[in-house]
Formats: C-alpha cells, sequence, structure tokens
C-alpha cells in the first residue's frame, strides 16, 4: 500500500504544514531549555563531568529530531489525512481502584481511497467524529490489522485540520 508519491521532489521546512514545522520548533526549544537547565544544576551541584552526558543526550536528541527533518523533507513520512468516523473513549481502572484509572481513546479515520486506519490517542484530545486528522509516520510504522484497517504503531506527529 501507498499513501505517498515516491518521485516527489524534495521540499524546503518552509513548505512543510504549519503545524508540523510548529512541531519541531517547540521540540527544539524544549531541548534547549532542558539542556540548560540540567547544565545550570550540573554547575550547582558542582558535578561537571554530568555535563558531557547532558551535552551527550542533548546531541542525541537533535539528531533524532534532524533525521525526522530530513525523511520529512525527503518524502520518507507517510502523511496519512482522512476524516475521524469514529471515536471510542476507554476506563481501565486498576486494581479495581477508580484513582488509578487509565484512561484511553482510539479514533477510526478514513481516508478519501477507503482505507481505515485505526489510531490510540490521548483522553482529554480535541479529536471528534467528522474531524479531518493528518498523521505523519515513518514508512515502516504502519501495520496492517486487517484487509483494509491498519494503525500506525509510533507517529511522529498527528493533528486536527478542521473540526
Amino acid at each position: 500500500m501507498k499513501l505517498f508519491d515516491p518521485n516527489k521532489k524534495v521540499i524546503t521546512f518552509k513548505e512543510l504544514d504549519v503545524a508540523y514545522q510548529n512541531h519541531f520548533i517547540k521540540e527544539y526549544a524544549l531541548a534547549g531549555i532542558l539542556f540548560i537547565g540540567s547544565l545550570v544544576i550540573c554547575i550547582l551541584i558542582k558535578q561537571y563531568l554530568y555535563i558531557i552526558g547532558c551535552l551527550l543526550i542533548f546531541a542525541g536528541y537533535c539528531l533524532y529530531l534532524y533525521s525526522q527533518i530530513y525523511k520529512s523533507l525527503t518524502d520518507k513520512i507517510l502523511v496519512i489525512e482522512g476524516e475521524c468516523i469514529d471515536m471510542t473513549k476507554k476506563e481501565n481502572f486498576i486494581l479495581g481502584s477508580k484513582d488509578m484509572a487509565s484512561k484511553t481513546a482510539k479514533i477510526t479515520i478514513k481516508t478519501q481511497n477507503g482505507i481505515l486506519i485505526t489510531q490510540d490517542v490521548p483522553y482529554a484530545s480535541n479529536y471528534k467524529t467528522g474531524s479531518m486528522v493528518r498523521i505523519y509516520a515513518n514508512e515502516n510504522t504502519l501495520s496492517q490489522i486487517n484487509q483494509n484497517t491498519y494503525t500506525v504503531i509510533n507517529p511522529v506527529f498527528m493533528h486536527v485540520l478542521a473540526n
């Protein structure tokens, strides 16, 4: 199943969807703030060797983000877009306690060519039946459930286009 055109030209970062651009900008900003915070803490507690560990973690995460951007620009990211046709919310009570509940939600998206995608989303999210949803995922994370239904194991980013 191909949901994208492998012959598509390489694009620039500005040509990506604005919400997708903002996702990467926020991730880089958060990584920078956490690195500066951990740097200050390491200096305050006088553990200078930990600074190298923090730098390696920061550099590794930035390389991961860069690889995701590179995949997006070279069209190695699946862009799945469709209408949310069903949403089920469920609470799983841990050890029978209502205080310790695991809340999950699952949406079903129908693409324009009739393919169904089921995806887990946060319980308190703004996904609704009838919303247009866009999912960005790596090529190898699409898993087939049955003949016409797929799921994305680990999406890079997903958002609601319109309610």
